[in-house]
């Protein structure tokens, strides 16, 4: 197994965690965050497109497909909190099955001398699968905070349910 074929096992591995977390949530959970906190559950599925749009599609050669708009709602600095309309869940789901599936056929391409090159387009600091793996890793902890978000609103069901 090449370094292209293990990046590809990865990418499906980390994608599969979000979309199964997103899927598995009540609609009215989606948009939940607990007191003093702004991230939810749909606000992190955004942001895995956005950072894999960053970290892995462009650096490998491929163009942003993100609708207009996408870095300021979904990007390292946006503020969830002061945005009232989000996207449906079918759509972000849509979104990001679509980007695996690119993100599959980009990885197919690139030759293990490639990944090991300093993806200059991020700044030559370490090497293209350097980045990839980062940006894996990271949508890998956002999918931990979509679980632990989900399992926060199931226990507040369960009270909720065991109170009436």
């Amino acid at each position: 197994m090449d370094s292209s074929d293990v990046l590809q096992e990865l990418a499906r591995e980390v994608r599969q965690d979000t979309l199964q977390i997103l899927v598995a949530t009540q609609a009215a959970w989606l948009t939940w965050a607990p007191p003093q906190t702004a991230n939810h559950i749909l606000w992190h599925a955004g942001h895995a497109l956005w950072l894999q749009d960053v970290m892995c599609v462009q650096p490998l050669g491929g163009s942003s497909e993100l609708p207009a708009g996408w870095a300021e709602r979904f990007g390292m600095n946006s503020f969830p909190a002061g945005i009232s309309a989000w996207l449906a869940r079918d759509e972000v789901q849509r979104l990001l099955e679509d980007q695996l599936q690119r993100m599959l056929t980009l990885l197919a391409d690139v030759s293990a001398a490639q990944l090991s090159q300093p993806a200059r387009s991020l700044g030559g600091r370490r090497s293209l699968a350097g980045w990839i793996i980062h940006g894996l890793h990271d949508e890998a902890k956002h999918s931990g905070e979509m679980y632990l978000l989900w399992k926060l609103c199931r226990v507040r069901k369960e009270r909720a349910d065991n109170k009436g």
